[in-house]
């Protein structure tokens, strides 16, 4: 062996090796960019890598088109198609619908190949710090807590009761009547006291969380994907009630969303995940194969999980339209909740404490006009000092 003669070549295969591993970092990082622009410029809303949506799946597009052709195409489709038998003949194929004209780089074109193309993507380390707002949750909660009866420590009331028959029965017995007559009264006034306290948990559900028929979460929905309370619950800034949206309102994302690429959760894997969608598609009458609403579909029968009785009157607008409050004031953390579940326990002193705690936002039109005296006078009220405690306003 020429030792010499290697190592003259060393430093050639060195930089070749070197060549090698910058050329795949460079392409894992082309791929990383087009993942990025593939949300980014809007590609997510019409395809997929797989399967077939508003237009035909992009995987491994780059092995069936040259580049020169994928520029024009996706640059300016319409235009193109005048000049290429092709374009038109994939224009026509699905429905005539027009590709949008996009401004895109032929880098970032390039860019968003190497994503469909399945290169590997350099996966970026996110470091994920926990943090607690004092806005989006009031303290409401908290504040109802300290001032709530609790019954937690139900065992031992039963205990206590036993102990004042004994010392009842033992006075009796010794002819000790005024002490007999003295632990009867409080045997019966404690009595009274526990039973009250345990009748009051009666129909206070904090906690309650059914099987819903989809399995829906709201913390990939509300939480992961950022989607507003009220795109979803429209009504709720308007109406009495928040509302439950038709599937057409799925319908709106889930035209082009057929797999499930969130968080599993409850013991499931993504197949029953991709199961639950299906189940969406399937109560709007949509065929993804298709791209088309074949058939009249069937309303989704949600379980309800907040409830009050019918003698109380609420206002959803009234709370989220002219107070300003946030969602989760009443209804928790809903973002970081996957199957929802009542947080409040929605009691008359619940409400009534919240009223008391929470200050009038006098910055609208009722409090602008007519009655501006009102905010001048009572600038800084809390719901209670104007009147949220009249039982007229929820028992009319």
């Amino acid at each position: 062996m020429n030792i010499e003669y290697i190592n003259k070549q060393f430093p050639k295969l060195l930089i070749f090796v070197f060549s090698l591993f910058l050329f795949a970092n460079t392409q894992a990082q082309d791929a990383a960019n087009g993942k990025k622009l593939f949300t980014e410029k809007g590609c997510i809303g019409c395809h997929t890598l797989e399967t077939r949506l508003v237009g035909p799946p992009l995987k491994g597009v780059s092995d069936k088109r040259d580049k020169e052709w994928l520029y024009s195409f996706i640059k300016d489709s319409q235009k193109f198609k005048e000049t290429d038998a092709d374009a038109k003949a994939i224009i026509e194929e699905y429905n005539n619908i027009p590709m949008p004209v996009h401004t895109m780089s032929n880098v970032e074109i390039d860019d968003i190949i190497a994503y469909t193309n399945g290169e590997p993507i350099e996966e970026e380390v996110v470091t994920v710090v926990e943090t607690t707002s004092d806005t989006t949750i009031k303290n409401v909660n908290e504040a109802y807590e300290r001032l709530a009866p609790s019954n937690s420590n139900w065992w031992w009331q039963p205990i206590v009761l036993l102990l004042f028959v004994a010392i009842i029965y033992f006075f009796a017995k010794k002819k000790w009547y005024f002490g007999a007559i003295f632990f009867t009264i409080i045997a019966l006034f404690s009595t009274a006291f526990f039973l009250f306290n345990y009748l009051f948990q009666i129909g206070v559900d904090t906690g309650y969380k059914p099987v819903q028929p989809i399995e829906f979460s709201h913390k990939v929905h509300a939480g992961d994907n950022g989607i507003d309370c009220e795109y979803c619950h429209s009504s709720a800034n308007h109406s009495k009630t928040s509302g439950i949206p038709t599937t057409n309102v799925c319908m709106n994302c889930h035209k082009s969303i057929t797999e499930y690429n969130g968080e599993v959760f409850g013991g499931h894997d993504k197949a029953f995940f991709d199961a639950q969608i299906a189940k969406v598609h399937a109560a709007a009458g949509w065929e993804p194969a298709e791209f088309a609403y074949t058939s009249e579909g069937k309303a989704v029968e949600w379980t309800r999980v907040h409830n009050l009785p019918d003698f109380v009157y609420y206002n959803h607008s009234q709370h989220v339209n002219i107070a300003g409050l946030e969602c989760q004031t009443c209804h928790g953390p809903v973002e970081e909740m996957h199957r929802v579940e009542q947080y409040s326990p929605l009691t008359m002193d619940w409400c009534l404490t919240c009223h008391q705690d929470t200050k009038v936002n006098m910055d609208n039109g009722y409090y602008a006009g007519t009655y501006k005296h009102l905010k001048d006078a009572h600038e800084g009220a809390t719901v209670a000092e104007m009147g949220g405690l009249e039982c007229g306003k929820c028992h009319y």
